[in-house]
């Protein structure tokens, strides 16, 4: 083994995979396989192994910030990438292995939009940034919960008005691979909007893709209406989900409920939003 030639990070993984014992038989490996894919989706698998330093590492955490992700989740990731080199390094496959940096982690405040603030995000996107789509895109993830990987894929086909159903990670009795189906409730703030953007687009177009490039295109956008309204760099696109599952939590939801409707694997996940203090029952209406 220590004459294999592995040059890139799709093939650093997939040898972890098939020599490192824990990641091999032990209940880690489906964690790892996720927190590894994080640095795949932003990196590519051809990424060069030379290249994954501090400099890189540095911009990744800063990428995974910008998309919401809290600096445990950052780290754990970070973490996943330094056990691959230093399983090659162990072997002799890289010389050594570089050390990286973690983020302190701190419990900061979770951030969330009033439901007056969201509908000033959706008209400042229209009225001053002349951004129907972005409006729209803003209402649908503060009523849904939706990631925005998820938001960017949905298709007209997955919209089930009859039932008032939001199908996510397939249909129900015909799911995804990974088994991550689940339906989200249609709130009527975003039941006619729904029904004009299906008039328009065929079964299988995606209702909000095709207007986006990316993510990075979707949140630059966003960014540029949180800041003409004021609001701080904690306000990422991903506060449009912490505010419907506070939301949700004011209104006096089933906590196991909510679980389901945000897709949580774990329950102490969904358990954090139940901290957001009490003074916004005052301020947010039920759901």
């Amino acid at each position: 083994m220590a004459n294999e030639r592995i040059t890139t990070w799709g093939q650093a993984v997939d040898y972890c995979f098939r020599t490192r014992h824990s990641w091999r038989h032990g209940n880690g490996a489906k964690t790892a396989a996720i927190n590894c894919g994080h640095f795949t989706r932003l990196r590519g698998r051809s990424y060069p192994l030379a290249r994954i330093n501090q400099a890189c590492i540095q911009q990744v955490c800063i990428e995974l910030e910008e998309e919401g992700k809290a600096d445990s989740t950052i780290n754990r990731i970070v973490s996943a990438v330094s056990t691959v080199l230093n399983h090659l390094a162990f072997d002799e496959i890289i010389d050594a292995a570089p050390r990286f940096r973690r983020r302190k982690e701190v419990e900061h405040r979770m951030t969330y939009f009033s439901k007056e603030q969201v509908e000033a995000l959706a008209t400042a996107a229209r009225e001053v940034f002349d951004r129907h789509d972005l409006a729209e895109v803003i209402l649908f993830a503060a009523y849904t919960g939706t990631r925005m990987g998820e938001l960017l894929t949905i298709k007209a086909a997955d919209i089930d008005l009859t039932a008032g159903l939001i199908h996510i990670g397939g249909r129900s009795g015909f799911t995804t691979k990974a088994g991550n189906y689940r339906a989200i409730p249609i709130h009527e703030r975003i039941r006619q909007l729904l029904v004009n953007r299906m008039e328009s687009v065929g079964p299988n177009v995606r209702l909000f893709g095709d207007e986006w490039n990316d993510k990075d295109q979707l949140f630059r956008a966003f960014k540029k209406v949180r800041d003409h309204l004021g609001f701080d760099e904690t306000y990422v696109f991903h506060t449009l989900r912490h505010s419907f599952a506070t939301w949700c939590i004011e209104a006096g939801v089933n906590i196991r409920v909510i679980q389901n409707v945000l897709g949580h694997k774990r329950i102490e996940t969904t358990l954090r939003y139940a901290k957001v203090s009490t003074e916004a029952s005052k301020t947010i209406l039920t759901v």
